[in-house]
């Protein structure tokens, strides 16, 4: 054998030798990463441990009983309650004035909610307990974040400085069967409800003498005499569009104001870019008023027909033009017969 062979030959053994450690060296890691494994498992979390947040798993069945436990509660608090009362000595009399509608509750905002989150756990038994109702939760313990720009503007109204603590966020919104105005299919309905809020003192004397007692409730149509098509504006419009200033925060102020400081100039809506934008018709509007498709604020075009304010552009200059042509139409006719007179000498 040469000594170039052997060189080759030798060669091969060694790379033969260095794969065989590798490969040693491998089962090594493995054996060894597998017994840590077995000796040390990894760690295990315990069943009760909750996320980041400390929450648990929504109850999947929370709505089937809410369900359940406001049934209890209507089984009273509704017109089939006070006709076939589930409990003998009822007071009735008292019961008629605290009854309240089931479907209308169910589709209001809070209709998902069950009785005792706000009216707590005191009025779980029956009777209920002697101090129940000084444990109803306020509507500022959970809306929280809308109450500090709502109060400043509330404490700003008439409303509040007249009557103080004595007019309440309940004053105005029914909690078992409000629904905010933007979740309302149509302006129209938002319109009729909340307009509604106010029609029920200042449309009603006992409600309003209960407030303002030796007070003389005015008539509406007469208070709103400068306002032509009164009951058509109150069909489109509610009456915070003009009682109260634009929101810097959301779609309206609560700073309800009165007649003296009340918007009535008509341009407000009736423009191009009206403020009606800004409030009723914010939502569908998309906070973009101005031209759209041809049309100032063609959003509105759904709903009602704002004179001035559902404009396009094209038919204005068209229209324009058209009464420019005709004047320059009659002008030049004019001119023509007194150049044919001059001509003629007839003048």
């Amino acid at each position: 054998m040469s000594d170039k062979d052997e060189m080759v030959q030798s060669r091969r053994h060694r790379n033969s030798r260095e794969w065989i450690a590798a490969g040693v060296a491998v089962c090594l890691c493995f054996l060894t990463f597998a017994a840590g494994i077995a000796v040390f498992p990894a760690p295990v979390a315990a069943e009760e441990e909750t996320d980041d947040f400390g929450l648990t798993e929504a109850d999947p069945d929370l709505p089937m009983k809410i369900a359940k436990w406001n049934a209890d509660c209507l089984s009273c608090h509704s017109p089939k309650g006070l006709t076939d009362p589930p409990r003998q000595g009822m007071d009735l009399a008292l019961l008629a004035k605290l009854l309240i509608g089931q479907d209308r509750f169910e589709h209001s905002d809070h209709g998902k909610m069950a009785c005792k989150d706000c009216h707590q756990e005191a009025y779980v038994p029956y009777p209920h307990l002697a101090n129940a109702k000084k444990g109803i939760k306020g509507c500022v313990e959970c809306h929280q974040n809308p109450a500090k720009t709502i109060q400043p503007e509330f404490k700003s109204s008439g409303h509040f400085k007249e009557h103080s603590d004595r007019f309440t966020c309940l004053s105005c919104h029914d909690s078992h069967t409000m629904r905010k105005a933007s979740r309302l299919e149509t302006a129209h309905l938002a319109a009729a409800q909340d307009n509604a809020m106010c029609l029920t003192c200042h449309d009603d004397d006992a409600r309003y003498k209960a407030l303002k007692p030796g007070g003389t409730r005015p008539e509406m149509t007469a208070v709103h005499d400068w306002l032509p098509q009164y009951d058509r504006h109150l069909a489109a419009t509610r009456c915070v569009d003009c009682h109260s200033p634009v929101a810097d925060v959301g779609p309206i102020s609560h700073e309800v104001r009165g007649k003296d400081k009340t918007s009535r100039n008509c341009g407000t809506c009736h423009a191009g870019e009206t403020e009606l934008g800004r409030r009723l018709y914010k939502r569908m509007l998309l906070d973009k008023p101005g031209a759209e498709g041809g049309f100032a604020n063609a959003a509105l075009l759904t709903e009602v027909y704002v004179v001035g304010a559902n404009r396009n552009a094209w038919l204005e200059w068209g229209a324009a033009a058209a009464l420019a042509l005709t004047a320059l139409g009659l002008a030049g006719s004019a001119l023509w017969r007194r150049f044919k007179r001059v001509k003629t000498g007839s003048v």
